[in-house]
């Protein structure tokens, strides 16, 4: 709302018209934004608010009401994930990183496929030690999360292991495990991290319209899932994917089986 008041140029509820919302829509599109994000994240929560409004009698109608947005998309213009070459690039690139968050958040990226904005508000005490294996908590203690399947446990990935991720988490004081890393003004690492990782990946010449610089890593790990033979409803745990059908709500998603699938996502072989 903030956002659509800035564009507007005033904060007056009752003055908002469709046309001015359609002028937003359009403004949103030329900064390129995505049509999701445009249609879930700006229209959405704008028109349920005008509908609060109409409802509690204080407002006449929705201006928001019948805007939407297609969200068909040409085939040159679908995400994709990581290729390995693509993959390297970052990688070699984050090693060379003195920022923890250049560092390190790439790396867990590439062997969690857990969002960007979960990693980023990660804390010390989120790696920890389940039934004698190293996990990673993504908890909501530490910040929100997307829905209810995004509260979960993700084994540590050998390659992690091997590139001293362990270690690293050790060695970080009690609560952010990124502290250089500076919330944007909700609050969020996320946010911050989300822009700082994205211009860093394009800077380093990855930059096809068709990646997103850090949705892609997500991309990656399920072509990656499918293509060594993962369990489909442990693929699906780890990365907080929703449930496909009512048998999978059943049971846990033990750290050991969710090991044992993970580590048959091979480690991608860098050369210095």
């Amino acid at each position: 709302m903030k956002e659509l008041s800035r564009f507007l140029d005033h904060d007056d509820a009752r003055l908002v018209t469709a046309d001015d919302l359609v002028r937003w829509k359009e403004e949103l599109l030329a900064k390129e934004r995505a049509a999701k994000t445009i249609r879930d994240s700006k229209l959405a929560p704008v028109r349920a608010i005008f509908q609060w409004a109409v409802d509690n009698r204080k407002l006449d109608s929705n201006p928001a009401a019948r805007i939407n947005i297609d969200l068909k998309s040409r085939p040159s213009e679908k995400r994709r994930g990581y290729t390995d070459d693509e993959a390297k690039i970052i990688l070699r690139a984050a090693r060379t990183e003195k920022e923890s968050h250049k560092r390190w958040v790439p790396w867990v990226c590439a062997y969690t496929g857990a969002r960007i904005a979960e990693i980023c508000q990660l804390r010390s005490e989120d790696i920890k030690q389940i039934d004698n294996i190293w996990c990673i908590a993504f908890a909501a203690e530490a910040g929100s999360l997307k829905n209810v399947n995004s509260e979960r446990v993700v084994p540590v990935h050998p390659a992690l292991v091997d590139e001293g991720f362990l270690r690293f988490a050790a060695s970080a004081r009690k609560g952010p495990l990124f502290p250089d890393l500076v919330p944007d003004r909700f609050g969020r690492p996320g946010g911050n991290g989300s822009k700082i990782l994205a211009r860093w990946i394009k800077s380093l010449g990855v930059v096809d319209k068709r990646l997103a610089p850090n949705h892609s890593w997500r991309h990656r790990i399920k072509t990656l899932g499918r293509r060594n033979g993962l369990a489909g409803d442990i693929l699906d745990a780890m990365t907080g994917h929703g449930r496909k059908t009512v048998a999978d709500t059943y049971g846990e998603f033990p750290p050991d089986a969710m090991l044992r699938e993970l580590t048959k996502i091979p480690t991608l072989k860098l050369r210095d």
